[in-house]
């Protein structure tokens, strides 16, 4: 029961410290994941690499794509969330969260943005509202969801950046 009670502490203190590390945009207040990374490669280049990416990383690309030319592509993906653990062990669904994924291109560089994170309801859900832990909707479990939301966009944003890195393979000469 003691360690029980340690390890449900710990999490508790875990999940308390987390919301404030992720990153929020002082002027709109949303949740906003945004870097322009330097590489080598022209627009174009780094253009087909990342819509090569999307179409690959995503299960229906043609559904999470919604715009895809002049350098800019502008995406709408979803991924779920679980519930927390009950006393066994058994995770639930937690929902559906959608997120704008937006990447333009110039020589040398990218910039991608990612924000906009709503928890899929009847109506707009923005997560940010997962934050404020004075409101009386607030719920423990909501920072559960915060880590599920960090985690699959870090991954998202990881794997973006090493799909755009790879150096191209160069053609072996046929002897």
């Amino acid at each position: 029961m003691k360690y029980l009670f340690l390890s449900v502490l710990s999490f508790g203190l875990l999940i308390n410290s987390f919301s404030q590390n992720l990153p929020v945009n002082q002027d709109s207040k949303l949740i906003t994941y945004t870097e322009v990374v330097k590489t080598e490669g022209s627009a174009d280049a780094l253009f087909t690499k990342a819509h090569k990416w999307f179409f690959s990383y995503y299960k229906n690309p043609n559904n999470v794509v919604k715009e895809s030319a002049n350098h800019k592509i502008v995406a709408r993906p979803r991924f779920k969330i679980l519930n927390p653990p009950d006393k066994k062990g058994i995770q639930t669904m937690g929902g559906i969260v959608l997120y704008s994924f937006n990447v333009i291109f110039k020589d040398g560089r990218y910039k991608y943005t990612i924000t906009n994170i709503e928890w899929k309801q009847n109506s707009k859900y923005p997560v940010e509202r997962w934050l404020d832990k004075t409101a009386a909707s607030y719920k423990p479990k909501y920072e559960f969801y915060l880590q599920q939301v960090n985690k699959e966009i870090t991954k998202n944003i990881e794997q973006l950046n090493k799909a755009i890195s790879k150096a191209p393979k160069k053609a072996e000469e046929d002897w």
